[in-house]
């Protein structure tokens, strides 16, 4: 199975360091949460990992070769993207966007076996009722679950997710990191998923990395990642840390003067 790791990252836009000697990977059959306040460095983080952009140093390396050395369709066989924005809507069908899940593996027209794929990734989502409708008919909610159905179709050994709970309900939320924790456990798949709900981010993670200020501050289990100290040191609250029917529950406090 495929990994992706990244060593030694460092990059810095406008002036501003933004990545500062980031190291950290993802492997089969694992959730990595990676945490951080606004402005910490994930949506940069996440740009590395899938070749988007060059770090001034350092090298991200997917199945053990240069992501940047890939080509696109190389890539989308062995990683598949959630950003964290849906796309604005646009005319084209819930089903033709979820297809295009399929473009690396199909030829000029998708096959059956294409067909099948999108259909069951679209009745896993409770989106087949909408598989004919418009992406510009659909919420921003129903359009982010849409891009994760993609995403699903793609069938790849990686997921990386930037963010893909903030347009959703706290229902759908749960849904959507239950479906990921079952991808994992069923396809042994490795996921990255940047999200900002700490106790969510708890709860379905294998592992915690914490970004601050471009460094990874801590990388491991939730309950050595995300301690009171930690928690204040990287966004500045008090935090009350226990857990509720057995899921960790990570509540934020002003610091007291």
């Amino acid at each position: 199975m495929t990994t992706l790791q990244a060593g030694g990252l460092c990059q810095r836009i406008g002036g501003r360091t933004v990545l500062d000697e980031v190291s950290l990977s993802v492997g089969p059959g694992e959730i990595l949460g990676l945490i951080g306040p606004n402005g910490a460095g994930k949506s940069t983080l996440v740009r590395a990992l899938l070749g988007q952009s060059r770090p001034d140093r350092g090298a991200v390396l997917l199945g053990g070769q240069p992501v940047r050395s890939l080509s696109a369709r190389a890539c989308a066989r062995q990683i598949a993207y959630v950003p964290q924005r849906p796309p604005d809507g646009f005319p084209v069908t819930v089903f033709d966007t979820c297809l295009l899940g399929r473009t690396p593996y199909m030829g000029t027209r998708p096959r059956a076996g294409d067909i099948a794929v999108v259909e069951s990734v679209l009745d896993r989502l409770d989106l087949a009722g909408l598989a004919f409708r418009t992406m510009d008919a659909l919420s921003g909610g129903e359009r982010q679950r849409v891009m994760l159905a993609r995403a699903l179709a793609q069938q790849t050994p990686l997921i990386v997710l930037d963010e893909p709970t903030s347009a959703l309900d706290i229902g759908n939320q749960l849904a959507t990191l239950r479906l990921l924790a079952d991808e994992v456990r069923v396809r042994g798949v490795g996921v990255i998923v940047a999200i900002h709900d700490l106790s969510l981010a708890a709860r379905f993670s294998t592992r915690i990395a914490l970004l601050h200020e471009g460094r990874l501050v801590a990388e491991g289990p939730w309950k050595t990642a995300l301690t009171p100290q930690t928690i204040r040191q990287t966004y500045g609250v008090e935090a009350e840390i226990g857990q509720l029917r057995d899921a960790p529950v990570i509540a934020p406090f002003e610091v007291r003067a």
